[in-house]
């Protein structure tokens, strides 16, 4: 025992001052050495051993090692003050500049990423920030190292990888009023604006869609085809310059968005398709229609020339001249002939209108044709122009008789002259014609209607004198009789001859009442008087009074006067009654005048209240609400003086109407609003998803509300029309709603029955393949899942995950009882490999293993490789091996600074295995390494 302390080596020693002297004597260039030293470094029980280590090691990367997995208080403290002062030093010559930045780029220790990022010299190297910031991954952090550095290229960069979200918003607001860097606070501005601006496009965006679908969608129904194309040219390019923005927008939205312009469109290629041949209908017609409106304009035109030639210059026309205008007029009759055979027989007015013109133009061609006849038809004309010209006016109704007659010869001998060439006499002969024949119409007019007015007054007297004897108004029909004598004196002899029955008629019944006249005033006026007094003593109520003192005074003046002394007295008694029996009534009208003149004042004060109301600046629902209160005053007010009654409602009017006009106007506007809203609604029954379409609605409502009063009939039709448009649409809702809820759960039933298949196949499965082939039909329900409502969807997903976790828990159990099983037959095997026996059948095992027993032995330390296996399965090795097992755990941890990567069980394994046949020293080996792999 003795001995072997003399020669164990000195940093193997128990005593840690021993070991810290040997590590002085340890060369960190030799490999031995070296490794020696990584061995006390790293697993060295004292702290003091391991830093005396680390100094002699003299490696940065194995100081930031220990820093991470030092289990020592003291050793960590001291590497990670060591990392952080070469860090943390620009000035620090450990590490050359590039070996920093790239170390640092390696660093995975947030906490020191931050105390570097915090140095100025590295927030210098704006992109190596930027790296450091996004591997902390700490918005917090990066919005201090925004405010806080002095950079501003890296205030700059940092900006730039910023995304919109409210705290970044809030960053900003707050980076703005701090920020030194004039430059950084316009970025900021900008990118603030942007945000707000992209903020605002899918909600501008979605709006000009849903208006320009809208616009789209009446045209389905127009009839208007030239409307349509033109329309639908300019809501093409507007979309598709509104699509250019769609990236703004999610990807179930911009697919919603884009699937309506394509049913719309479809729709409205349908409609164009029904009315492409009707438009080219009207096309084919309307170039027919301009075709005769040209033609038949050139012939107005030449045929206008032509009577302009005729009219100047009709005496020196050649005869080729006038060969020259038949030709032409001839080639326009056959060019009318062929448009009348284009024309459909249905079209009867177009037709009309042609053979008119036709026959316009072959009139023309005759009467060129008989061109000396038109010269001296023309010569003739003139003549009688002349003659007519000459004659003197009719003076006075004596001769009214032969002015006629020698108008109405004239006039015959004109119609005789001018035959078939009155559309080719010049036009300065018609207009004396016309206007000298005017000249002598109107004379005997006028002389006429003097004669006719007398004969006419008289007539009509008669008949008057007549209708008032009939009446047993006869002392009226006594005073006009006188009149109508007179001027039945002064008619002449033809006038008096055709009212002399008439006039003898009523001449008899005239004289017939001058001597009933006596014989009935008698009797009758005492009677009158004793009704006029009975008033007096038993008035009546005022208006049946009036009535019948007018009655009494008409019938005693009806009765007339015969000039005798009694019937002067009674004339004299009847004044006097009917004056007193008057009294009350004219006592009562005056209370009336007094009460017109008080409603006369009203009434102007109620003009002046509404000449201030049209100067008043006031609302228009206001001003509806008191003119109509001002009309309902101006109705409910008394009558006032009959003449200033119409000047007055007049004038009531003139200063109500501008007021109805404007409030009009008003309630109109407000109609044509809410009608547009109303034709809006109408349309959003098509509109899908009805979802979008309820919004809608919802939208139009507040803009109903936001619009005022549009009149009592207006606004009580528009109300129920748009009430109603609404109504369906939530209809409409319901019944989807309804609809969709039988659907989900239809689907709710039709994943449950699959989620129990699923579930049922599971508990059949017994193998692998069987497990993997159980959930094959998962996908299919996870797709139903999406089109359910979350809160069932939830549910139903819970079960699915449970059904995989199951799956998992039996695939896990399979596997490790696959793998417990191949390592029994593995070891069973290696049991049978004994020296000197025949090689085992290894063709059951896998090949990895076969390997093994087929190469050719390998030189192979098992003892080193059991232990190395217990180690690092964490399995305990017999007693008089721990000295051995240190020494392995320290090559392996050696193993792992230098690679970076750990020994694998099945490799160590294989080796094992390659080492050939057991011996008897390799039995007690083999039921280790069998522990390690199978429990």
């Amino acid at each position: 025992m003795i001995f072997k302390n003399l020669f164990r080596a000195k940093y193997l020693s128990p005593d840690p001052q021993v070991r810290i002297k040997a590590i002085e004597t340890l060369d960190n260039q030799v490999s031995e050495q070296k490794s020696v030293l990584h061995e006390l470094a790293f697993n060295d029980a004292d702290s003091k051993v391991s830093l005396a280590a680390l100094y002699k090691l003299d490696s940065f990367v194995l100081w930031y090692k220990m820093s991470e997995i030092a289990k020592d208080e003291l050793v960590k403290r001291k590497s990670v003050k060591l990392v952080e002062s070469v860090l943390l030093s620009e000035s620090d010559t450990t590490l050359t500049s590039s070996e920093r930045r790239k170390f640092i780029l390696e660093l995975k220790d947030n906490s020191l990423l931050e105390k570097l990022l915090a140095q100025a010299w590295v927030q210098k190297d704006a992109e190596l920030s930027m790296r450091i910031l996004r591997k902390i991954d700490k918005p917090l952090f990066r919005d201090k190292i925004l405010v806080t550095t002095s950079n501003e290229a890296l205030q700059l960069t940092i900006l730039d990888s910023l995304k919109d979200a409210p705290s970044n918003r809030k960053l900003l607001n707050k980076f703005i009023k701090r920020s030194p860097s004039v430059a950084a606070q316009n970025k900021a501005e900008e990118l603030l604006s942007l945000w707000f601006k992209v903020e605002k496009i899918p909600v501008e965006l979605e709006q000009q869609m849903k208006m320009l679908l809208s616009r789209l969608l009446t045209l389905k129904d127009h009839q208007d085809l030239e409307y349509i194309e033109k329309l639908r040219t300019d809501l093409d390019f507007e979309y598709h310059k509104l699509s250019e923005s769609f990236n703004y927008l999610d990807e179930v939205r911009r697919t919603e968005i884009q699937q309506k312009y394509l049913d719309i469109s479809s729709k409205v290629n349908r409609n164009i398709e029904l009315l492409k041949p009707v438009w080219i209908a009207q096309q084919v017609k309307l170039v027919r229609d301009n075709s005769i409106d040209t033609v038949s304009q050139n012939i107005e035109d030449y045929l206008g020339e032509v009577h302009t030639q005729l009219d100047s210059r009709i005496a020196e026309l050649t005869t080729e001249e006038v060969d020259g205008f038949k030709f032409k007029l001839m080639q326009f009759g056959k060019e009318l002939i062929q448009l009348i055979g284009d024309v459909p027989v249905s079209e009867i007015k177009q037709h009309q209108c042609l053979e008119q013109l036709n026959n316009k133009v072959n009139q023309s061609v005759h009467t060129l044709a008989n061109f000396s006849g038109l010269q001296e038809a023309v010569l003739a004309a003139q003549h009688l122009v002349e003659k007519l010209e000459a004659q003197p006016l009719p003076s006075g109704p004596n001769d009214l008789d032969g002015a006629q007659a020698f108008l109405d010869d004239l006039n015959k001998n004109w119609r005789s002259v001018i035959g078939q060439c009155a559309n080719f006499l010049p036009q300065e002969l018609y207009e004396r014609w016309n206007k000298q024949t005017k000249v002598w119409k109107k004379a005997v007019s006028e002389h006429r209607k003097e004669l006719n007015a007398e004969l006419n007054r008289c007539r009509n007297k008669l008949k008057a004198v007549d209708s008032l004897v009939h009446q047993g108004k006869f002392k009226a029909a006594m005073g006009l009789y006188q009149k109508v004598h007179v001027w039945f004196d002064n008619l002449n002899e033809k006038q008096q001859a055709q009212l002399q029955k008439a006039f003898s008629n009523v001449q008899q019944q005239i004289e017939n009442l001058k001597d009933w006249q006596d014989y009935i005033s008698a009797p009758r006026k005492p009677a009158l008087l004793d009704e006029a007094e009975s008033l007096i003593a038993k008035p009546l109520p005022i208006e049946a009074q009036s009535k019948a003192i007018k009655v009494l005074r008409s019938q005693w003046n009806s009765l007339g006067k015969t000039g005798t002394e009694s019937d002067q007295v009674l004339n004299n008694a009847f004044d006097v009654a009917i004056e007193a029996a008057f009294a009350p009534c004219r006592e009562h009208y005056e209370q009336q005048q007094k009460l017109r003149a008080s409603n006369l004042q009203f009434k102007t004060q109620l003009l002046e209240a509404i000449q201030l109301l049209s100067n008043a600046d006031i609302p228009i629902m206001e001003l509806a609400k008191q003119l109509r209160l001002l009309q309902q005053k101006w109705r409910s007010s008394g009558g006032v003086d009959f003449k200033l009654r119409n000047e007055l409602n007049e004038e009531f009017q003139a200063l109500v109407e501008p007021l109805k006009q404007k409030i009009n106007k008003f309630y109109n506007d407000n109609a044509l609003q809410k009608q547009r809203l109303l034709d809006q609604a109408r349309l959003l029954i098509e509109l899908e998803p009805i979802s979008e379409a309820i919004e809608e609605a919802k939208s139009l409502q507040q803009r109903w509300k936001s619009i005022e009063h549009a009149g009592r009939k207006a606004e009580a039709d528009l109300w129920q029309a748009f009430r109603k448009a609404n109504d369906n649409l939530f209809a409409k809702r319901a019944e989807l709603n309804q609809q969709h809820k039988l659907e989900v759960k239809q689907q709710i039933e039709e994943i449950k029955l699959k989620v129990n298949t699923l579930k049922l196949n599971l508990n059949k499965a017994k193998n692998k393949s069987e497990l993997k082939q159980a959930l094959q039909d998962t996908p299919a329900v996870q797709d139903l899942l999406k089109s359910i409502p979350n809160n069932t969807r939830k549910e139903l997903e819970h079960e699915i995950n449970c059904v995989f976790e199951q799956q998992k828990r039996q695939l896990s159990e399979l596997s490790k009882n696959e793998k417990s099983k191949e390592y029994i037959q593995l070891f069973e095997t290696l049991r049978h490999w004994e020296q000197g026996a025949n090689r085992p059948d290894v063709t059951d095992l896998r090949k990895h293993w076969q390997s093994g027993f087929t190469k050719a032995p390998a030189l192979t330390n098992r003892d080193e490789i059991t232990l190395k296996m217990e180690v690092i399965a964490d399995k305990p090795s017999p007693l008089s091996e721990q000295n051995k097992r240190k020494q392995v755990q320290m090559e392996l941890m050696a193993h792992k600074l230098q690679s970076g990567n750990s020994l694998e069980l099945n490799t160590l394994l294989l080796d094992w295995i390659k080492g050939g046949e057991l011996s008897e020293t390799d039995k007690p080996l083999l039921e280790r390494v069998e522990r390690v792999f199978v429990s």
